[in-house]
């Protein structure tokens, strides 16, 4: 009995073993990754005409852009209040959004600052972010880098407590740089290497066109340097330091008191010295006839 088992269960075994052997493998889901666009067909950017909420406009240009933008309601208020806190521009008013925790009462209208335009706009990655900035700065805020590695900003007031690390937050960036996109309203540091002219003396000659002498520097243009006669540094909005940096290009120039000017110079300055000789020796001479006379 026991050989009878034994030789079923071989039997078993020797059945079961093709029938494994022909099962097909278990198919692992294949995940196709959709191929990224090229920069040069990425769909535009359109600012559509009439009104749109800021934060929307915000939140549409972040994801545009590849940007995480931060938004404070306290911002937001702050800039409200330094622009007469809410008052009418073009005809509509800016009303600020409820507190963080507060449930937004349900209105028709529009909750908070808005924007508005006659006409839409197309443009491009570049051109996106400059509309934005400007738009951001026509209600006194700037769009401050957290970490731009990473593309992590935030939306500073220019009126608020934190005013002062808009100016802290300012990017470096070359001359180069910064006249590529002379639109541009976030905030740079540059430092321009004169070739013919003293730092010190453009220094003080830039100040008069760029400062408005208002309480809050934030959004003027800070000029200096570092003590030598060469570097000048310019920190302040992008489209202000563009500005500049071309005012320096076309006012760098080399000064008369160049080899050839001074040649020229000593060449005149011979046939003067030339004219008087001769203008003295004449004098010399009816000096000496006259005192002839007199004897």
């Amino acid at each position: 009995m026991q050989t009878i088992v034994t030789a079923l269960a071989a039997l078993s075994l020797s059945l079961a073993t093709p029938c494994q052997q022909e099962a097909p493998p278990t198919e692992r889901p294949v995940v196709v990754q959709k191929p990224q666009e090229p920069e040069g067909k990425k769909a535009p950017f359109v600012f559509e005409a009439g009104d749109v909420e800021l934060l929307d406009l915000i939140d549409r240009c972040g994801t545009f852009l590849h940007y995480n933008i931060l938004i404070d309601s306290m911002e937001l208020s702050a800039a409200s209040a330094g622009r007469g806190g809410g008052a009418r521009r073009g005809g509509r008013g800016n009303r600020m959004p409820a507190p963080r925790g507060a449930q937004p009462a349900k209105k028709d209208g529009p909750t908070g600052p808005t924007v508005t335009l006659q006409l839409p706009v197309v443009t491009d990655h570049n051109g996106c972010e400059e509309l934005l900035t400007s738009m951001l700065w026509s209600h006194g805020l700037a769009l401050v880098p957290l970490d731009e590695e990473k593309a992590v900003f935030e939306v500073l007031s220019m009126q608020g407590s934190r005013a002062r690390e808009i100016m802290a937050g300012a990017v470096r960036r070359s001359p180069e740089q910064v006249l590529a996109r002379p639109m541009l309203r976030r905030y740079v540091t540059v430092v321009y290497n004169l070739k013919h002219t003293n730092a010190q003396l453009a220094n003080n000659a830039l100040r008069p066109f760029f400062a408005n002498y208002q309480s809050n520097s934030v959004n003027n243009l800070q000029i200096g340097n570092i003590g030598n006669r060469v570097g000048i540094i310019l920190s302040g909005p992008q489209f202000m330091v563009a500005n500049a940096v071309r005012l320096l290009q076309e006012a760098d120039v080399p000064t008369p008191d160049n080899p050839h000017e001074l040649a020229q110079q000593m060449q005149d300055l011979a046939r003067q010295n030339k004219s008087l000789t001769k203008r003295l020796a004449a004098l010399e001479e009816k000096l000496a006839k006259l005192s002839k006379r007199v004897d």
